[in-house]
Order: C-alpha cells, then sequence, then structure tokens
C-alpha cells in the first residue's frame, strides 16, 4: 500500500462495510502511517481492487473498533484488521490471495499467529483459510470485542514454518 492508494482504501472500506463499523479516514490514514509494511492492496493495472491492513501484536489483544494501532514490541502474532475487497472484484479468489500473501510475509518475519476480528458473517471465509474462533479471552478483551457492531468472532490461527 502506498499513500496514494488510501482514497481506493476509503471508497472500497464504504462499499465494504455497513455504516457502523466505518472507520474515518483520519483512523485509516494514521493506522497507515504507523503500519506501511503491514497493509497491502491488490491491484490491477494501477487500480486498486482490495486492501488487508494490519499490525505485529499478541496473540489474545483484541484491538477496538475505531482505534488506533501500531505494531507492538515483543509482538508474536500477525492482527489482521481490516480486509475489503471492492465489489466489482468480488468472487475472484482477492481476499484469499492478499490474505495469503500476509501471511507468507508474517511467516518471514517469524511471527507465530494471525489473528483477527471477524464480522459481517465473514466467519466461513476465515475458517476457510484455517482461522478458528478463540473463546478464551480476559475480561478486557471480550469488552474490546463487544466494540463492534453486530456478532463479532475473535479468531486466530498458527504460522507454519
Amino acid at each position: 500500500m502506498q499513500w496514494q492508494d488510501l482514497a481506493a482504501v476509503i471508497r472500497i472500506q464504504a462499499e465494504a462495510y455497513v455504516d457502523e463499523i466505518l472507520e474515518t479516514d483520519e483512523v485509516i490514514h494514521t493506522r497507515f502511517a504507523q503500519t506501511p509494511d503491514s497493509s497491502w492492496v491488490v491491484e490491477r493495472e494501477g487500480e486498486v481492487y482490495g486492501y488487508l491492513v494490519g499490525y505485529h501484536s499478541a496473540l489474545g489483544d483484541v484491538t477496538p473498533w475505531g482505534f488506533e494501532f501500531t505494531h507492538k514490541p515483543q509482538a508474536n502474532t500477525l492482527y489482521l484488521h481490516d480486509l475489503a475487497i471492492s465489489q466489482s472484484a468480488k468472487g475472484f479468489g482477492l481476499g484469499h490471495l492478499v490474505v495469503n500473501h500476509a501471511l507468507a510475509e508474517a511467516r518471514q518475519r517469524q511471527l507465530e499467529h494471525a489473528a483477527l476480528v471477524s464480522v459481517q458473517n465473514s466467519k466461513v471465509f476465515w475458517e476457510k483459510l484455517g482461522f478458528v474462533c478463540c473463546d478464551e479471552l480476559t475480561q478486557a478483551q471480550q469488552q474490546n470485542l463487544a466494540t463492534y457492531s453486530g456478532p463479532a468472532f475473535y479468531m486466530a490461527r498458527p504460522i507454519i514454518a
């Protein structure tokens, strides 16, 4: 992802998410400034069709909705915070493509796990990529999970070398 991609990222986010979980342009810009090395786009001929934003975290830590984040010291997990694909590119496997790319990079960075919060009925999508629900969260992390609109599930998977 590059700075010039952020307008497309904001547009795709608006296509992909319900209003209750749209994040502000300011939050998106700040996150990219903090974690450009774990922010990816899927593009063809210069047009962005999807994106994935993550950061280095610890297994079991849930980012509350709308909060800023940055890479954490002593991280062991790639936290996949936001994946969205343009409506015009749905059904071409771009979500799987960008997630698998991110997992390969996480493996190279020697991270042990990947984790995320599944929203908007995306649980089956993530299960196909090897993620499983993690129900054993601390009370504080359960409260963070509760900041997401609708059913939300904290999911994780190992990153196998």
